[in-house]
C-alpha cells in the first residue's frame, strides 16, 4: 500500500472510530446524564475518587464513606480504577463525564479492532471490522455502564493485533509487547491472566520457520514481561492483607453467589447475590471474609456434586447466548442496568456474527494463518464461565474475536464476488507471508 493510500485508509478508520461515539453518547445523553453509579460501577467510581483526592491508594470506599475508616480493598484489579482516577485528576470527576470518557476509550477499541483485522486480512477487512464494531451494541453498551469491559475491548484488540505481528515477524520486542498487553489485561480483569497459557505459550511454540530454542525464548520473554507488569500489584496485595491476595479478593463472593440453591436451579448457570445475605460476616479484612465465603461455596458445591455437570454446562451456555438468552438479558437489565433493547439487538447481531465468524475462521485456516489468539480467548472464557457463572458482559473479549473474524469473512466473500465478475481484487497485505527466522 502506498503512503497516500495508507493515509487515506487511516483517515477512514479514524472517522469510523469517531462515529462509534454516536450510539453511546446518544444513550448517555438520553438515559444516563443524571445517573449515579451502582454495584461494581459505584466501587470503581469512588475508589478512583479516593485515590485522586489523596485519601489513600486502593482503600475500601464503603468503609471510608460510611465510617471514614481507611481499610485496604482489592475487590477488583487496579487498572480501570487508575484510568478513572486519572480522569478524576483532570476534571472528569462526575459519573456521566466518566461515561463519556469511557466512550472515547471505546472509540479507541474500535480503532484497535480495525488495526487487528487489517493485520490479519488487509485494509478492506480492517475498515469492515471497525464499521461492525462501531455499530455493534455489545461494544458500545459497555461504554455507558462504568465498568472495566470498555478497557478489555481495547486490550483484546491489541492482543490480537500483536499476536499476528509476532506470528509474521517473530522478535523479542514483539514477544515483550504481547506479554505486556496480556499483563495489562490481567490487571483489568483477573481471569485474563489465563491469556499467558492460552495465547502466549501456544502461539510462540507454533511459530513457523523458527528454531525451537528461539520459540522457547519468545515464550519465556512474553511471560516474564507479563510478570513484570503484574508484579507491583501482586506484591502490594500480598503485603497488606491477612490472607494471601493476588489480583483481587472477590472470588469468595463470586463463588458463594454462584454455588447456592437459586444458582443451581431457579437461575441455573447464573448467580444470585441474595445468597450472600445468608453468609455470616466474620471479623477481619476483605481477604478474611473472602476466604470464609469460598469455604461456604465449596461446602455447597461438595454437597451437590451430582448437580455440578449440568450447572457447568449451563454456565458456559449462558455466557455464549445458547441457554435462556432472553431471560438472561432481562435479569441483567434489572440487576446490572444493562439496557434491554440495545442488548436484544446486540444478541441478534451476535448470532449473525457467530455464523460469519465461523466462515472467517475457516478462511484463515485455508490461508494457513493461526487461530491461536481466537481459540485461546474462547477457551479462557469457557473455563472462567464454568468456574464462576455465565453473564453477557463477561463474554466481552469474545465479541472482539467475532467482529474480527466476521470482517475476514465479509472481505473474503467480497473478494470472491469481484473475482467472479472478472474485476480486480483490491490490494491487500500478504496473507501467507512466512515469518522471518530470527
Amino acid at each position: 500500500m502506498s503512503a497516500t493510500a495508507s493515509k487515506h485508509w487511516y483517515r477512514w478508520l479514524t472517522l469510523i472510530s469517531i462515529g462509534a461515539l454516536v450510539p453511546s453518547v446518544v444513550w448517555i445523553l438520553t438515559r444516563e446524564l443524571h445517573a449515579t453509579p451502582s454495584g461494581d460501577a459505584w466501587y470503581f467510581h469512588w475508589q478512583a475518587a479516593l485515590i485522586a483526592n489523596g485519601a489513600g491508594w486502593f482503600i475500601s470506599p464503603l468503609q471510608y464513606l460510611s465510617h471514614h475508616t481507611v481499610a485496604p480493598s482489592a475487590l477488583h484489579p487496579p487498572l480501570w480504577v487508575l484510568v478513572l482516577a486519572f480522569g478524576d485528576k483532570i476534571g472528569l470527576d462526575s459519573y456521566p463525564s466518566q461515561l463519556f470518557a469511557a466512550g472515547v476509550i471505546g472509540a479507541g477499541a474500535v480503532f484497535m479492532t480495525g488495526l487487528a483485522a487489517r493485520e490479519i486480512a488487509g485494509s478492506r477487512a480492517g475498515l469492515i471490522a471497525a464499521a461492525i464494531a462501531a455499530l455493534y451494541p455489545n461494544y458500545w453498551i459497555n461504554y455507558g455502564l462504568g465498568l472495566s469491559e470498555t478497557l478489555i475491548l481495547l486490550l483484546t484488540g491489541a492482543v490480537i493485533l500483536v499476536s499476528f505481528k509476532l506470528w509474521r515477524r517473530p522478535s523479542v520486542p514483539m514477544a515483550i509487547a504481547l506479554g505486556v498487553l496480556c499483563g495489562l489485561a490481567a490487571l483489568t480483569r483477573a481471569e485474563q491472566v489465563l491469556l499467558l497459557l492460552v495465547v502466549i505459550v501456544p502461539l510462540t511454540l507454533l511459530l513457523r520457520g523458527v528454531a525451537l530454542r528461539k520459540r522457547l525464548q519468545y515464550g519465556v520473554v512474553g511471560i516474564v514481561a507479563a510478570g513484570v507488569v503484574m508484579a507491583p500489584w501482586l506484591g502490594f496485595n500480598l503485603s497488606r492483607f491477612t490472607d494471601s491476595t493476588y489480583f483481587s479478593n472477590d472470588s469468595g463472593t463470586t463463588l458463594a453467589s454462584s454455588n447456592c440453591l437459586p444458582a443451581y436451579y431457579k437461575y441455573l448457570g447464573s448467580d444470585d447475590f441474595f445468597c450472600l445475605t445468608h453468609i455470616e460476616a466474620v471479623p477481619g479484612d476483605e481477604s478474611v471474609q473472602d476466604a470464609h465465603d469460598r469455604k461456604v461455596a465449596l461446602r455447597y458445591l461438595k454437597a451437590h456434586l451430582s448437580r455440578l455437570p449440568v450447572v457447568l454446562v449451563a454456565r458456559a451456555a449462558r455466557e455464549f447466548g445458547v441457554f435462556a438468552p432472553i431471560s438472561q438479558l432481562r435479569r441483567e437489565s434489572n440487576i446490572n442496568q444493562r439496557p434491554l433493547l440495545p442488548a436484544q439487538i446486540g444478541l441478534g447481531m451476535y448470532y449473525v456474527l457467530v455464523v460469519a465468524g465461523i466462515y472467517g475462521a475457516i478462511t484463515l485456516r485455508r490461508r494457513r494463518l493461526p487461530l491461536v489468539p481466537f481459540v485461546g480467548i474462547f477457551v479462557e472464557l469457557v473455563v472462567t464461565a464454568m468456574a464462576t457463572f455465565g453473564q453477557t458482559r463477561y463474554r466481552t473479549p469474545f465479541e472482539v474475536v467475532l467482529v474480527v473474524l466476521a470482517a475476514v469473512a465479509v472481505d473474503a466473500l467480497l473478494a470472491r464476488r469481484v473475482r467472479a465478475t472478472g474485476g480486480a481484487v483490491p490490494e491487500r497485505q500478504p496473507l501467507q507471508e512466512e515469518p522471518v527466522p530470527s
